[in-house]
């Protein structure tokens, strides 16, 4: 049933550029190059990613999509949870970590795909699964699309769309070194009630869910603080001290060293597809 106001069209035309360079292949990123960093910082939210998958209904019968699964930040703990789990991407590296993160976590029921979600022609023999979900990927642009491959539910989380978001973390790293922050959109009228709302007017009942969202890690010392966070780039030698103020102005001295903790907010969304009414 369509809506009061078409969300859909609304949403499309306005992440457009966005949506273009979250495509990656089809855009302008290749997001092998962030693989290094998307990794690392996967591994200092993972109480909060564990505190975000229990609000949801998995079941150890249910088989799981996560569409868009970089270094299987939801991947492996969901393995835990259900009786499988598709990790699908389209680039390698993100791949890589993904396999390896899965290994040390001891998960064996993750099947790793390299295929691209935006590419109908190669997703044409993908299953349907009980659960698919899309977290900060090009899978969030096209509801429609993420429920015709779900039997059960589809599950949708992301930043708030006022609040920090991961590539902010990252870029702070780099103030006066690369200083490649972009403007990007940042007005809460397009945030998740897009998602909400398209979802309702096709039947479903959403849940929604503001999750507290916390990187955190601790270091023996400041040289181990500033070792570890290289990660965020290359720096020139006459930029050396201008990143170790960037590091240190987010550490907090400890009893047993220094604390690294910032803190965001991500929506959760998720409902049951079997509500849904398509055209």
């Amino acid at each position: 049933m369509q809506g009061l106001v078409d969300y859909q069209a609304i949403l499309e035309r306005v992440f457009s550029p966005t949506l273009q360079k979250v495509k990656g292949k089809d855009g302008s990123v290749n997001w092998d190059d962030y693989a290094d960093m998307y990794n690392e910082m996967t591994g200092m939210e993972a109480a909060s990613t564990l505190n975000l998958l229990s609000n949801l209904p998995i079941t150890k019968d249910d088989s799981v999509l996560d569409v868009g699964c970089g270094p299987a930040r939801l991947s492996v703990p969901l393995a835990k949870l259900a009786k499988s789990v598709s990790a699908l991407d389209p680039f390698a590296k993100m791949l890589e970590y993904a396999k390896k993160n899965a290994k040390e976590a001891g998960v064996k029921n993750i099947n790793f795909i390299q295929k691209d979600w935006s590419d109908e022609q190669s997703l044409k023999d993908l299953p349907k699964h009980d659960i698919v979900l899309a977290s900060r990927s090009v899978g969030l642009f096209d509801i429609k699309k993420l429920c015709k491959f779900a039997k059960k539910y589809v599950v949708m989380t992301s930043f708030l769309m006022d609040y920090p978001s991961l590539k902010t973390f990252w870029q702070d790293f780099l103030k006066g070194i690369k200083d490649e922050n972009e403007a990007g959109l940042s007005d809460r009228r397009f945030g998740y009630n897009f998602i909400f709302n398209i979802a309702y007017d096709m039947g479903a009942n959403p849940n929604l869910k503001i999750i507290d969202t916390i990187f955190e890690r601790d270091f023996a010392s400041l040289e181990e603080a500033f070792s570890y966070f290289r990660f965020v780039g290359e720096i020139a030698p006459e930029k050396e001290e201008i990143y170790k103020r960037n590091v240190e102005k987010y550490l907090t001295k400890t009893n047993d060293g220094y604390k690294f903790k910032r803190e965001t907010k991500s929506y959760l969304i998720w409902w049951d597809v079997r509500e849904m009414k398509f055209e």
